[in-house]
């Protein structure tokens, strides 16, 4: 290869490159030099050949030319490839941003135009709607999803509407929470649940928030003449009416509101399509506190009817752990025992030292079940003990856990519910063992029943587990009520031996339950334990009156 086929070469090579398409392909790009050589070939063998002493290094030259030459178009290819898959990627960015935009806005507005129909509803300023916690909340929702949700590279139209389902329904009032009931049709307990859940979210701060505007026109209200009602103490009555909430007079002559959205002269036609079992919750929310400093807040009858449909919901709901269920247990628990105990203006004994008449009355109906099943037995017993002898060990005695205990005993959830700490506990060793058998034994020695009366009922449960490994029928039977229930397996029935307890722990409230534990090595056999659960007869001596396994 001369010169001049040197330079030849070089140029078929560069008009190669000037003829290069934007995307080149490497297989391309060495095919066309390979032809425009082939061409060069047919021009060069009708040449002189040139000297030898030239042609190795020549040869060279283009070699190497050839491969930079190569190299460079290669380069030029895949940065060309680089920049054009560079430039795809952002051309999605400009849509998925849009994306973003146009579903923030979708939710933005249709959260705006609610909460300017909710101000209109509430008939309030900006200022004053804006001022409210719940809407407060709704915001911080709003602005807390939209960054972390619509922003997010997931979202897709579905996650869009779960996000606005979600902070619209912080935006409530009452009045929207009620009438969710006309979707439905005999809501379930949850669902019923679920529309109280929504009320609470604004109830209260809106009672507060008309009662206060109540404030300038209590002597207006006091007069009683509606006639005189000024223009805009008519609006004030008329917005918190339509969130169901009633103008009510306090035990000073103050006028308030307050939430009845269920029995309520205000109350819809639809509200029984609620499950009545969630009726105990929008009670609270009617009743409020039901206690004073030292005294009750309504009149006894009123709040043990009262106390009565809050029962029902604390015996059905099974989220014995939720804040409202807790706050409902608290007031149910603590009214009864200050009902039972007596008030300043609802005395137990009168001024001459006997039972008051009305107070025996009213221990009659609660007996009877007037009141509810949960309190029926604990006022019988009350009921007996004043007859006998004008004093009760059990009202003595009487704690709110202990009507928390006969509420679970109600919902037969004790086990789980009464904690360890709460038990005296005992090891069933050998000298435990030892001291049962010595009752037993002087017992049947002397066959005097007082033996048996004098017994704790830690001790009666231990004599009772004796009874039946030796098969001592007449002794259960004698430490039994005669409507107990025994729901234990054939197995414990028929046990032979008192090892296979571990320990004996006593709840020591006004119905004991004595906690039979098993010895680990048992348990597969046995189970963990057996609750046995004590009340008193007539004469006013422990019996077991029901075993659970």
């Amino acid at each position: 290869m001369d010169d001049k086929q040197f330079d030849k070469r070089m140029a078929l090579l560069k008009k190669s490159y000037d003829r290069m398409e934007q995307k080149l392909n490497p297989t391309d790009v060495f095919k066309q030099i390979e032809e425009e050589e082939a061409l060069a070939k047919q021009t060069i063998t009708t040449q002189k050949k040139s000297s030898p002493k030239w042609q190795k290094p020549a040869v060279w030259l283009a070699s190497i030319a050839s491969v930079l030459l190569v190299g460079f178009l290669v380069t030029l290819y895949t940065m060309k490839q680089q920049e054009n898959t560079q430039t795809e990627v952002p051309q999605n960015v400009p849509l998925k941003k849009a994306e973003e935009n146009d579903a923030v806005d979708n939710i933005t507005k249709k959260y705006n135009r609610r909460k300017e129909e909710i101000r209109r509803e509430l008939k309030v300023s900006k200022d004053e709607l804006q001022a409210f916690e719940f809407i407060q909340t709704a915001d911080t929702m709003l602005d807390f999803y939209i960054a972390n949700n619509l922003h997010s590279s997931s979202i897709d139209s579905d996650s869009a509407q779960n996000v606005e389902e979600y902070v619209l329904y912080y935006l409530m009032t009452p009045k929207r929470a009620i009438e969710t009931i006309k979707t439905y049709n005999n809501l379930t307990f949850d669902e019923s649940y679920e529309v109280y859940n929504q009320y609470v979210i604004s109830a209260e701060e809106l009672e507060n928030f008309y009662s206060k505007l109540l404030k300038p026109y209590q002597s207006l209200l006091k007069n009683g003449d509606v006639k005189k009602y000024t223009s805009e103490l008519i609006v004030i009555i008329e917005a918190a009416n339509n969130q169901y909430m009633e103008l009510k007079k306090d035990e000073t002559g103050t006028f308030y509101f307050k939430s009845n959205p269920v029995d309520g002269k205000l109350a819809p036609a639809y509200i029984n399509q609620l499950h009545p079992d969630v009726f105990g919750y929008f009670e609270y929310l009617k009743t409020g506190y039901l206690l004073l400093v030292d005294d009750l807040r309504y009149s006894r009858e009123e709040t043990a009817k009262s106390l009565k449909i809050m029962e029902r919901s604390l015996l059905a709901d099974v989220n014995a752990g939720s804040p409202n269920y807790k706050l409902l247990q608290e007031t149910f628990k603590n009214t009864w025992v200050a009902i039972l105990q007596g008030t300043k203006k609802y005395p137990v004994l009168a001024e001459d030292g006997q039972v008051d008449k009305k107070y025996i009355t009213f221990l009659q109906e609660v007996a009877s079940g007037k009141y509810g099943e949960v309190m029926k037995k604990t006022a019988a017993n009350i009921f007996k003990e004043l007859q006998q002898n004008n004093h009760s060990e059990t009202l003595a005695q009487l704690a709110a856990y202990d009507i928390w205990t006969i509420l679970l005993q109600t919902r037969e959830e004790t086990a789980g519910y009464i904690n360890d700490s709460d038990f005296n506990i005992v090891d069933m060793d050998e000298s435990r063992i030892e001291q049962i058998k010595g009752i037993y034994e002087q017992y049947k020695k002397q066959n005097d029943i007082a033996i048996l009366n004098q017994l704790r009922p830690i001790n009666i449960a231990a004599l009772y587990l004796y009874a039946i490994s030796i098969g001592d029928e007449s002794l259960q039977k004698t430490l039994l009520m005669p409507d107990s229930e025994l729901n234990i397996s054939l197995l414990l029935q028929t046990m032979k031996d008192l090892d296979i307890f571990s320990q004996l722990g006593e709840y020591d409230g006004i119905y004991p339950i004595v906690a039979a534990r098993v010895a680990i090595s048992e348990q597969d056999k046995y189970g963990r334990q057996f609750l046995i659960k004590f009340s008193k007869q007539e004469e006013g001596y422990y019996r077991i009156t029901e075993i659970i396994d």
